[in-house]
């Protein structure tokens, strides 16, 4: 361990009111004085708040907001044993999780049980604080930048495989919301089938990508990638800032104080409910299948209202407006055509004004 962590996981072990000397931390990390002032100089550049006081010492006053692998573990335990990796910068999480699919090759044997190398992978979350090639959908780019959001995919590989797709996309939907009301006291609403909307404005993007077995040309696994906006993102203009929106700004849009919670603790809180999602539908709890499909469509922004459906990218098709009508067992969306045909939709992209929340 280098001095400067030594010397912050001292710190950190201190109780509230507790000081410790630059003697005791020499003595305690095995180093110089010397050594402990240039870590103490290094932890405050990173953000950690640090008092000194003359023939008492130094205690920790607060830390930045930073992601702690450790700290997401401890916050999620209790579910399942999450192998957690976080980064300052990374190209795209998303990417990084394929790349430890690719490292495995096959998660399950042949009985459905996880291979040695699917013991370390399965159940893999990947984070950073900013992204130098976010993805989206249908190769759109994904802003990321440091400071205003976090981002992060989880790599899970089901008993059976992946069946639906669209369930495990509308599942993360639904963690990102249950997460943001406990955390925020907000209400997000979910526009079909994976963006999370407040105050009019979505503050999520959610993109999950199937990692396929060659050999049985089944979904062995999935990787969840999620990006929320925390923070009001000055470099947002023009029209993109008529759809992109924040949690800072849906509370300051009411008058509100906003208040965060640290980014360790979002999405902790989103990987546990996604987990405890991602096990139900493996279960043979029929009841609590229903039940993540209830609350999904609870928070269906579209229910009623009137959309210009729009044939995804490369698909043939043509535009047409409809009234949705609802969100099927099966994530598809159910909608009315100006001439009363119902059609389910496995797929497209839904505009409810003049410009496509995509």
């Amino acid at each position: 361990m280098s001095t400067k962590n030594s010397v912050l996981q001292t710190l950190l072990s201190l109780k509230k009111d507790e000081f410790l000397s630059g003697e005791q931390l020499a003595l305690s990390c095995g180093v110089s004085r010397t050594a402990i002032w240039k870590a103490i100089r290094s932890l405050e550049s990173d953000g950690y708040r640090i008092q000194a006081v003359t023939n008492r010492g130094y205690k920790l006053l607060s830390k930045p907001d930073k992601l702690d692998a450790g700290e997401i573990s401890r916050l999620i335990s209790g579910t399942s044993p999450v192998h957690v990796y976080t980064f300052d910068s990374i190209d795209s999480t998303n990417s990084e999780a394929k790349r430890r699919a690719v490292e495995v090759g096959a998660f399950r044997d042949a009985e459905g049980n996880l291979t040695e190398k699917g013991k370390t992978a399965h159940i893999s979350l990947f984070a950073a604080e900013m992204q130098t090639g976010g993805k989206g959908r249908l190769g759109r780019t994904f802003v990321s930048p440091a400071e205003t959001g976090v981002y992060f995919s989880l790599l899970y590989s089901p008993r059976g495989g992946v069946k639906n797709p669209a369930l495990y996309t509308a599942a993360a939907a639904l963690a990102v919301s249950n997460a943001v009301k406990s955390l925020f006291g907000e209400n997000p609403q979910i526009k079909w089938v994976n963006d999370v909307f407040l105050a009019g404005k979505k503050i999520c993007g959610i993109l999950v990508e199937g990692i396929t077995n060659f050999e049985t040309g089944s979904i062995d696994a999935a990787v969840v990638g999620i990006g929320i906006n925390i923070r009001k993102n000055p470099d947002i203009t023009g029209e993109l800032a008529k759809i992109a929106g924040s949690i800072e700004e849906a509370k300051i849009s009411r008058g509100e104080n906003f208040t965060p919670c640290t980014k360790n603790q979002l999405v902790s809180e989103v990987i546990k409910n996604l987990i405890m999602f991602y096990k139900t539908f493996e279960s043979d709890d029929e009841q609590a299948k229903s039940e993540i499909i209830m609350n999904y469509r609870s928070l269906s922004m579209l229910a009623g209202k009137s959309v210009t459906v729009n044939p995804v990218a490369g698909l043939s098709g043509e535009t047409y407006r409809a009234i949705v009508k609802d969100v099927d067992d099966e994530m598809r969306l159910v909608v009315e055509t100006e001439e009363h045909e119902i059609k389910k939709l496995n797929s497209g992209e839904i505009s409810l004004h003049s410009y496509d929340f995509v």
